[in-house]
């Protein structure tokens, strides 16, 4: 993409005029460490119909800037005022990247942040390889290269959505094994206190006092035949007795 001097003139020093939402930060004195966290900041736009801002991580010189990564997309610029990401490894450390902010890509209302300077994890940071004088104003750049990705985020709302989903997803889980496990106990003490388990069924029972019954009558009928013989045994000792006492009275 092709920009004229007279166009882009102004961009020298990155100047936020005319802009339908305004970058606050980073700025000129932000120094974020590789692996910090660099915060984009701006003013909502409630009128325009920023929501779907895209925020693009920058280097290069006003005439020909160059895209490194995209960091955001979606965003709704008529609510959301701020966007964080962790600060990508690149070379060289120096004050020489700053932030796009399009609507929907759409480069007719684009707006920058001023160049921020990205430092090593040790805080080592190199000047700016070059530099350009306008009006009187020297404005130092270079062009920059990633050496790590930068993790890209969409719209916080489909996030939530997937969040809230995934959330419904674990209570009906939780609600079904909770229902399951509830019938499986019903069951289990159902099983425990079944008359079958628990004792004899009834036809056995009945069974068993037969058995018993007739055990009994059985005693009662030997006990019965004991004493019958015994009552023979004393009847024909009495009739010896008797013989004997006739055949004494004979003689």
């Amino acid at each position: 993409m092709k920009f004229s001097a007279l166009t882009l003139a102004p961009l020298l020093a990155l100047p936020l005029a005319q802009a339908t939402i305004t970058p606050t930060s980073p700025d000129g004195s932000t120094t974020v460490k590789v692996g910090d966290t660099i915060e984009a900041l701006w003013t909502a736009d409630s009128t325009d119909g920023w929501t779907d801002v895209e925020i693009q991580l920058m280097t290069g010189d006003n005439l020909a800037m160059v895209p490194l990564a995209t960091v955001a997309t979606g965003i709704d610029g008529t609510s959301s005022t701020s966007f964080s990401f962790v600060a990508p490894d690149v070379s060289p450390y120096s004050k020489i990247y700053f932030l796009q902010f399009t609507n929907g890509g759409n480069m007719t209302d684009a707006t920058w942040t001023t160049r921020f300077t990205i430092a090593g994890a040790d805080g080592s940071t190199t000047e700016p390889t070059n530099s350009t004088d306008f009006h009187g104003q020297t404005v130092e750049w270079g062009t920059g290269q990633l050496l790590s990705s930068v993790s890209s985020s969409s719209n916080s709302s489909s996030s939530s959505t997937e969040a809230n989903s995934t959330s419904a997803s674990a209570v009906a889980a939780a609600v079904t094994t909770s229902a399951s496990s509830s019938s499986s106990s019903s069951s289990s003490s159902a099983s425990s206190e079944s008359p079958s388990a628990s004792s004899a069924s009834p036809e056995s029972a009945a069974a068993s006092n037969s058995t018993t019954h007739s055990a009994s009558s059985a005693n009662a009928s030997s006990g019965s035949s004991t004493s019958s013989g015994s009552r023979v045994q004393v009847g024909l000792v009495s009739v010896f007795i008797a013989s004997a006492l006739g055949l004494a009275a004979l003689v």
